[in-house]
């Protein structure tokens, strides 16, 4: 009778140093590993790939709470095609084209990509999910789908990979490198006509730009989102609105309510930080309009593609799309 290896020793050599513990602590994790490995060969059995290799795959993902769920919520299906393109085995990738690159097309739809542009995006989708940095010849780093964590739908994952990089392409062409933020705002924000808010901006510099990060943060994801769409990517709100399927007029509406509560929760933190009379209030919020511009480049125009996130770091879309991604 032959015996079955054990899957444990490389899953948990394979998951981050952090979550080891807890999943040791899964009395049954052996046939849990073998039951993930069995349930993604039945949907893919053409696809031959080593046991350990899977696990492999998917312990390098495991976060603290899936850990503590004892790996329960994982799509196995999924999971063993994303481990098979991973690894570069042309019948994957194969079938990752057929069943699953269609999403890029959805995806670019509902943003209303015009057609030349689709099938550059999605030549692009293509090079990020399977070749990384380099070359197919020669890549330098993984593909994006070794990031896949199997903590949701791999079609609605792949819809937000073409998303952002979708985006990221339209940036390419709209966005201006800032060498120097504080330069750029010291030149630009402040209208030179207006004494009072030059006055400001030279008195309290410190404390808005303290007022603004603390306002900033305390918005929600979706507000965030909204006003990096515009001010760092330069989306219109047309643009903006076929991202969220939304009418112009909602999107505008969204837009200007997040920079209300921007604005407002800036005022109020100088307001109280400040002790200032009342005759100065006037000034301060013109000088907090005049600088919200170069102030939210700063401050989410940096390296990171990415402003709002959930486990596997997908940028912010339609709430049903939004179980995972890079």
């Amino acid at each position: 009778m032959v015996q079955t290896p054990s899957l444990t020793r490389p899953f948990l050599d394979a998951a981050p140093a952090a979550v080891r513990a807890t999943l040791e602590g899964i009395a049954d994790l052996d046939r849990r590993l073998w039951a993930l490995v069995a349930e993604g060969r039945a949907a893919w059995p053409d696809l031959p790939i080593d046991a350990a290799d899977v696990v492999t795959f998917i312990g390098r993902q495991v976060t603290s709470e899936l850990a503590e769920a004892a790996l329960d919520g994982l799509r196995p299906a999924d999971l063993y095609l994303a481990c098979a393109c991973a690894k570069q085995i042309p019948a994957a990738i194969n079938a990752f084209d057929r069943d699953y690159m269609r999403e890029v097309d959805i995806a670019l739809a509902r943003m209303r990509i015009g057609p030349p542009r689709v099938a550059d995006v999605k030549q692009l989708v293509r090079q990020r999910l399977f070749v990384g940095g380099g070359t197919a010849g020669a890549p330098t780093s993984a593909g994006k789908i070794s990031e896949y964590g199997g903590r949701g739908d791999l079609r609605r994952w792949v819809r937000s990979v073409a998303v952002r990089t979708c985006l990221n392409d339209l940036r390419k062409g709209k966005r201006e490198i800032l060498v120097d933020d504080d330069h750029l705002i010291a030149q630009h924000a402040v209208s030179s006509d207006d004494p009072e808010v030059e006055y400001m901006k030279r008195t309290y510099s410190e404390q808005f730009k303290a007022a603004f990060s603390e306002s900033l943060k305390a918005l929600g994801p979706r507000e965030q989102t909204l006003l990096r769409y515009h001010h760092v990517d330069n989306l219109n709100i047309d643009e903006i609105g076929a991202i969220y399927r939304i009418h112009r007029v909602t999107a505008f509406r969204w837009l200007e309510k997040a920079k209300e509560q921007l604005v407002r929760g800036t005022l109020e933190i100088l307001r109280g930080r400040l002790k200032l009379p009342a005759n100065e209030l006037d000034s301060v919020l013109r000088m907090i309009r005049s600088q919200i511009h170069l102030s939210l480049v700063r401050h989410l125009g940096g390296p990171s593609d990415t402003v709002a996130k959930d486990d596997d770091g997908a940028i912010e879309l339609d709430p049903s799309e939004l179980e995972e991604v890079p």
